[in-house]
């Protein structure tokens, strides 16, 4: 599980090198940009979220194409790489995270099976990489472990970004 260390590196790493973050999150509802902004100080690197719980939503405010839920399904890493996009799009963020997933005890459906998360992370020009993870706990359990993973996946990505500019 994540401490506010890792909550604490991101917001130095985000602040050292001067860069801004956005969350867009579905089955965490608010819980990365949560740990996010749990940090004093926050408001200087974290610009803000889009939960987008309803399939709807992340059509409409995040512009998901509809098709790509058909073909995929709404937990998928063509979902997690189009909320991601839109979320950077929306609010111009250098840095973002984005999550859809089954974390409950009775999710799943013919794309994807119940635990099944996928978390992707973009940065700079960076293409964005996601993330399968399988979560098989109870739920406040699954979604502190998706909330863990997001926030570590990010900061890695941070990192390796800033060190191949350095070089």
């Amino acid at each position: 599980m994540q401490t506010n260390d890792d909550i604490q590196r991101l917001g130095e790493t985000l602040l050292s090198h001067n860069l801004t973050i956005a969350t867009a999150e579905s089955c965490t509802a608010g819980g990365i940009g949560a740990a996010i902004a749990s940090i004093d100080g926050a408001s200087r690197y974290y610009v803000g979220g889009v939960i987008t719980y309803a399939t709807e939503l992340k059509t409409r405010i995040l512009g998901v194409p509809p098709e790509v839920i058909d073909e995929f399904g709404v937990v998928s890493k063509q979902t997690a790489v189009a909320m991601n996009g839109g979320v950077r799009t929306l609010t111009g963020a250098d840095v973002a995270v984005s999550i859809t997933g089954y974390a409950g005890s009775n999710g799943g459906d013919e794309f994807a099976e119940n635990g099944t998360v996928w978390i992707c992370v973009s940065a700079l020009e960076h293409e964005p990489v996601a993330y399968c993870i399988h979560v098989d706990g109870g739920r406040s359990e699954n979604l502190k472990k998706a909330i863990s993973e997001a926030i570590r996946l990010c900061l890695n990505l941070i990192l390796d970004v800033v060190d191949d500019k350095a070089t």
